[in-house]
C-alpha cells in the first residue's frame, strides 16, 4: 500500500510540476510578449472562467473518488453514465459564466473571451472524468499524462499564435484546440486502460449522484472562487494593469500549490477506505502528512519572501517590478496553502460534509469582504492580505471539523 501511494504521488506531483512548469514558462513568455494591460486581461479572463470549472464537474469527481474505490468493478458503469452528464454540465457552466460576467459589468470584449475560453471546458470535462475514474482505482498515470499533454499543447498553440502576430483571442482558441486533441487521443486509445467511450443517458443514476454531489459542487465553487477572488477584485477595482501585476506574481503560487494538491489527491482513495475501517490510523496519517507539507512549504516561502526583488524582474522584466512586494508577501500565503490542502480529504469523506457548507461559504465571504475593504485602501498588495486572512480563518475552521470527525 505504501509503495502504491508513493508511486501515485510521484505520478501526480511529477506531472503537475512539469505541467505547471510548462504553464509558468508559457505565462512568462506571454508576459514578455504582451503589454502589462493585455497580460492583465488574459490573466483576469482565465482566472474568472476557472472559477466555473467546479460547476462543470459538479462534485462528480469526488463522488467517483469516494465510491468507486469501494466498488471497482463498476468503473465502466460510472464512466458511461457520467460522460454525457459532464458534457451537459460543461455547457451549463459556460452559460452561467457568461451571465455572471454580464451581471458584474464585464465589457463586451472580455465577455467574448470568456465564451471562447469557456468552450475548452467541453472536451476538458470529458477527458478529466476518464482520469478521475482511473484515480479512483489508484491508477494515476492516466491523469498524469492527460494533464501534462494538455498543458504542453496549450503552450505550443499559444506560442505559435503569438509568434504569428495573432491577437490574444487566439491564445484562448489554443486552449480549445489542446483540450480537443487530448480528448480525441484518449478516445482512440482508451481500450488500453480497459475502458470504452459510451454515452449512456441514465436519469435515475444522475439524480442519485447529484443529490449528494451538489454539496461538493457548491463548496468547490466557493473554494475555487475563493482562491482567485483577489485577482478578480484587483482587476475590477484597480484595472487591467494591476491585474497583470498581481497575476504575474500569483502564477508562482499556482505552480507551487500543486504539490500539496497532488498529495491530497493521492491520499483521497486511502482516506475514503480508512474513514470506514480505522479513523485513528487515519488521524495519524493526517497529522504526519500535515507536518511533511509544512516542512516542504518552508523553503518555498523563504525563497519567495527574501528573493522577490531578484526573481520578479529577472523572470518577467523591469515592467513587473511593482509585483515585487506582492510576490514577497505571497511567500507567507504559500505556507497556508500547503497546510490547508489536506483537511478536505477528511471532511469530504465524512457524513458531516454537508454541515461544513456554511463555514466554507463563510470562509469565502471573509476573503471577499477583506479584499473589498483592504484593496481600495492599500492597492494591489491588499489582495494578498485578503487571502492570508482567509487562509488563517480557514486553517482554524477546517481543523476543528477534521478532529471532530476523527473522534466520532
Amino acid at each position: 500500500m505504501k509503495n502504491k501511494l508513493i508511486v501515485n504521488s510521484i505520478y501526480l506531483s511529477g506531472s503537475q510540476l512539469i505541467a505547471r512548469g510548462v504553464g509558468f514558462l508559457f505565462f512568462v513568455f506571454l508576459a514578455r510578449s504582451l503589454s502589462v494591460e493585455n497580460f492583465g486581461i488574459l490573466s483576469w479572463v482565465l482566472g474568472f472562467v476557472y472559477n466555473f470549472f467546479p460547476l462543470a464537474d459538479f462534485g462528480l469527481e469526488r463522488m467517483v473518488l469516494k465510491y468507486l474505490p469501494r466498488s471497482p468493478n463498476e468503473k465502466q458503469l460510472y464512466l458511461s453514465r457520467l460522460l454525457p452528464l459532464r458534457l451537459i454540465l460543461a455547457i451549463s457552466a459556460v452559460f452561467i459564466a457568461m451571465i455572471a460576467g454580464f451581471v458584474i459589468g464585464v465589457e463586451r470584449s472580455k465577455l467574448f473571451y470568456i465564451f471562447v475560453f469557456g468552450l475548452s471546458l467541453l472536451p476538458y470535462n470529458l477527458f478529466m472524468i476518464v482520469a478521475s475514474v482511473q484515480n479512483a482505482l489508484e491508477k494515476m498515470k492516466t491523469f498524469a499524462l492527460v494533464n501534462l499533454i494538455n498543458s504542453i499543447l496549450s503552450a505550443v498553440f499559444g506560442i505559435i499564435f503569438i509568434l504569428l502576430g495573432f491577437p490574444i483571442l487566439y491564445i484562448f482558441i489554443g486552449y480549445i484546440l489542446s483540450s480537443l486533441v487530448v480528448w480525441i487521443g484518449l478516445w482512440l486509445s482508451i481500450k488500453k486502460i480497459d475502458l470504452k467511450v459510451e454515452f449512456v443517458i441514465d436519469i435515475k443514476f444522475w439524480k442519485k449522484l447529484i443529490k449528494e454531489a451538489w454539496i461538493f459542487a457548491l463548496i468547490f465553487f466557493a473554494a475555487v472562487f475563493y482562491i482567485r477572488i483577489s485577482l478578480i477584485l484587483v482587476g475590477q477595482l484597480l484595472g487591467d494593469y494591476w491585474a497583470g501585476i498581481y497575476g504575474a506574481a500569483s502564477k508562482f503560487v499556482e505552480a507551487g500549490i500543486l504539490i500539496p494538491q497532488s498529495i491530497a489527491i493521492a491520499l483521497f482513495p486511502l482516506s475514503s477506505k480508512m474513514m470506514i475501517k480505522d479513523r485513528q490510523a487515519l488521524k495519524g496519517i493526517y497529522l504526519k502528512s500535515i507536518t511533511v507539507l509544512f516542512i516542504i512549504s518552508v523553503p518555498f516561502a523563504l525563497t519567495m519572501y527574501f528573493g522577490s526583488q531578484y526573481i520578479m524582474p529577472l523572470v518577467y522584466g523591469i515592467e513587473y517590478i511593482p509585483s515585487v512586494p506582492v510576490f514577497s508577501l505571497m511567500g507567507i500565503l504559500m505556507m497556508f496553502y500547503f497546510v490547508n490542502a489536506l483537511p478536505g480529504n477528511i471532511i469530504q469523506n465524512s457524513d458531516k460534509f454537508i454541515k461544513f457548507l456554511p463555514f466554507a461559504i463563510l470562509n469565502f465571504l471573509v476573503a471577499l469582504i477583506a479584499g473589498l475593504i483592504i484593496i481600495p485602501k492599500v492597492g494591489v498588495i491588499g489582495g494578498v492580505w485578503a487571502m492570508i486572512i482567509g487562509e488563517a480563518f480557514g486553517l482554524i475552521i477546517n481543523n476543528i471539523f477534521v478532529f471532530k470527525i476523527l473522534k466520532a
